[in-house]
């Protein structure tokens, strides 16, 4: 009887080992690292803009709030960036949409504006919907994942799973795993705790060496776990003076993560060679 219990653990095993297996072979191919690649993490309160470069191309993740824009603008012109290959709306929150339509119309040109699939209540998403219709732009509302490859730096995007969520906006946030080399980065727009129970899954459980951290460090009940499983050696929080990240927040992710980062204090800087991240503020 105890044989045929340990044939059968034994059969589960080589099952798990080889779904494991399965899963991993799945993920594409991480590319041979040729150059740097760096982004930079704005200063624009409680909200997210963010800019990504690598060797010749550019994805910006997110665009805070109306007043913002001007500012994404103005950074993508002082470093000469005039072609942005994706722009990534990871939600319809104002703080992540608002400055869209400025950036948008700066000049700069964008080649796909990728979103969740579902639709924005605030003023400043029907502001985004009227003008992206009025200027001819086409965003592609994703409900499956995808991957691609800019230059030495491997994206993968994991879409919401789910068609409503009781956090609504937030969880229907986009996420956005980067591997450049050795490192990883991931960026979770506003993921509340059913969101990142899913992000979780997306990426296997595995451990990242960067994380935005999710909601501009606002705490629920999966923040402990989600802290744990990433378990970044850096984190950056979106937050301002006015509207701090939790204490619970800090304190988790504390036990985890050695280097957290503030927004409140200045603009990030985060440099990656392949092997080892430079973060400066």
């Amino acid at each position: 009887m105890k044989r045929g219990l340990a044939a059968a653990a034994a059969a589960l095993t080589a099952l798990s080992l080889c779904a494991c297996d399965e899963k991993k072979s799945e993920r594409p191919t991480v590319p041979e690292v040729t150059g740097e690649f760096d982004f930079s993490v704005l200063k624009v309160g409680q909200a997210d803009a963010i800019i990504l470069k690598t060797e010749n191309h550019s994805v910006i993740i997110d665009c805070g709030e109306s007043d913002d824009g001007g500012e994404v603008a103005d950074y993508l012109s002082d470093n000469g960036i005039g072609k942005v290959d994706y722009l990534f709306i990871t939600h319809f929150d104002k703080d992540h949409v608002g400055g869209v339509p400025e950036v948008l119309g700066s000049g700069v040109e964008v080649g796909r504006i990728i979103t969740p699939k579902y639709e924005g209540t605030c003023d400043e998403y029907e502001h985004y919907a009227e003008y992206v219709e009025e200027n001819g732009f086409e965003p592609e509302a994703i409900t499956k994942d995808f991957s691609f490859t800019l230059d030495d730096v491997l994206f993968e995007v994991f879409a919401p799973q789910r068609s409503s969520y009781a956090e609504d906006d937030n969880d229907f946030s986009i996420a956005v795993d980067v591997t450049h080399g050795e490192n990883t980065f991931l960026f979770t727009g506003d993921a509340e705790s059913m969101r990142l129970s899913e992000i979780m899954e997306q990426t296997g459980y595995t451990k990242h060496d960067f994380l935005k951290v999710p909601h501009h460090g606002k705490y629920n009940h999966n923040s402990k776990k989600f802290f744990e499983t990433v378990d970044p050696d850096y984190a950056v929080i979106t937050c301002s003076d006015k509207n701090p990240a939790e204490s619970q927040t800090l304190d988790a992710l504390g036990l985890v993560c050695e280097n957290v980062y503030l927004t409140s204090g200045g603009d990030i800087s985060v440099k990656s060679d392949g092997k080892e991240i430079t973060v400066s503020q």
